[in-house]
């Protein structure tokens, strides 16, 4: 991603988090009809299928999944494979558009047959300050050198604004390269927190 484009992305960020502010009657008038739909929810009958399964402790109804991503594979000759889940948290998006708390799970797959090359997952994350006016970017990395034995991971950040993410299929290192990092071919986005305006 470019300077221009991180920049275009700060401005979008700054505008929405502007936006995004909700006059304080508004607000009352949203919490009293959250807490009187509550009220209502409340007094109904719980189903027999909503009740919580003694022997397991669950709830009869599945919960949802969280968000799939991938499978991403490296550039041509598709060396590496990515793919995983997004687990996204207080997305309250009132007066920060943002995550609270995003946990990016996966697997980072070495689909090579040489011992010397590796598969590569790079994220870049955008992430909102606490005053939620500023946007800064930082790098998240997983490697595997392990000939077709995915390697897990998982890692969490918060206030998260966008995760993008790109698959490498390169030498073993400490970091990816310059050429794993460019902008050529495009990043993949994987997460935008959803917002809106007031």
């Amino acid at each position: 991603m470019n300077t221009s484009s991180r920049a275009l992305i700060g401005i979008t960020a700054a505008t929405l988090l502007t936006m995004a502010a909700v006059p304080a009657s508004a607000a009352s008038a949203a919490s009293a009809a959250s807490a009187a739909a509550g009220a209502s929810a409340a007094a109904q009958p719980v189903a027999a299928s909503d009740e919580l399964d003694a022997g397991s402790g669950r709830a009869g109804q599945a919960a949802a999944a969280p968000p799939a991503w991938g499978p991403y594979y490296s550039p041509g000759a598709k060396r590496a494979k990515t793919l995983g889940t997004i687990t996204a948290t207080g997305e309250d998006h009132e007066v920060i558009p943002s995550a609270a708390t995003l946990t990016v799970s996966g697997t980072i797959s070495d689909l090579t047959r040489a011992s010397s090359p590796c598969g590569w997952a790079v994220f870049n994350i955008a992430t909102v300050n606490p005053a939620g006016n500023k946007v800064t970017w930082k790098r998240h990395h997983e490697r595997t050198c392990a000939h077709r034995t995915p390697k897990k991971f998982s890692f969490t950040n918060h206030r998260v604004y966008q995760v993008e993410l790109k698959v490498c299929a390169e030498r073993r290192a400490g970091e990816p390269s310059i050429q794993c990092t460019a902008d050529n071919p495009a990043w993949k986005r994987i997460y935008l927190s959803p917002h809106r305006s007031a």
